[in-house]
């Protein structure tokens, strides 16, 4: 099979690309090799990684220490977390983890099971987009790789804008302290005298 015919391929199969529902994701809690093994078939289908790994023990019990998902109960995740993980992970791919999980938590005022489905909707929805953008470009070099290019721009532009977005809606002005204030009338009185 030639590169241009595994192309074509994935991006058909893309068009098809879905997520399973909320409900469709476990409903049994899930030991850590079970969620890694879970999730990474989800996620290889529309996520790379420098080690060709998703998602490894180790970056979810970062995420655990960093406060980004709850902790497991008895060293099982439940579909809450696993739903979180699945999002957390799809968002990192284009956002620090500390922006990903700002982003995630601007939308935690409705359920876990909300926002899933929310993200869902919209991931499935920018998939087929691209994957039908693909399917319509000419199977040849130049036009491919002005398709990449052209992917790509919109990729780092769009992050961009997310970043700016998630910074302007997280940004709270913090409050100065006495000692920031005398050291900030220490500065203004010694410029004065000079």
């Amino acid at each position: 099979m030639s590169d241009f015919e595994k192309l074509s391929r994935t991006a058909g199969e893309l068009t098809d690309f879905a997520l399973p529902s909320y409900e469709a994701l476990p409903e049994i809690d899930l030991y850590m090799d079970q969620v890694t093994g879970y999730l990474n078939k989800l996620l290889c289908r529309v996520c790379r990684s420098e080690d060709g790994t998703p998602l490894t023990p180790n970056r979810i019990n970062n995420y655990v220490k960093g406060g980004h998902i709850d902790r497991p109960v008895q060293k099982k995740y439940d579909r809450d977390q696993i739903a979180m993980l699945y999002m957390l992970c799809c968002a990192k791919q284009n956002l620090s983890i500390p922006e990903a999980s700002a982003l995630l938590g601007m939308h935690r005022e409705a359920s876990t099971a909300a926002l899933y489905e929310k993200f869902k909707a919209l991931q499935e929805n920018t998939v087929h987009a691209c994957a039908a953008e693909i399917a319509q470009t000419p199977a040849d070099a130049a036009a491919l790789g002005e398709k990449a290019l052209e992917l790509m721009l919109r990729s780092t532009a769009e992050r961009f804008m997310a970043e700016e977005i998630i910074t302007a809606l997280t940004a709270t002005e913090a409050p100065v302290s006495d000692e920031a204030e005398k050291e900030k009338d220490k500065k203004t009185k010694k410029a004065k005298k000079q």
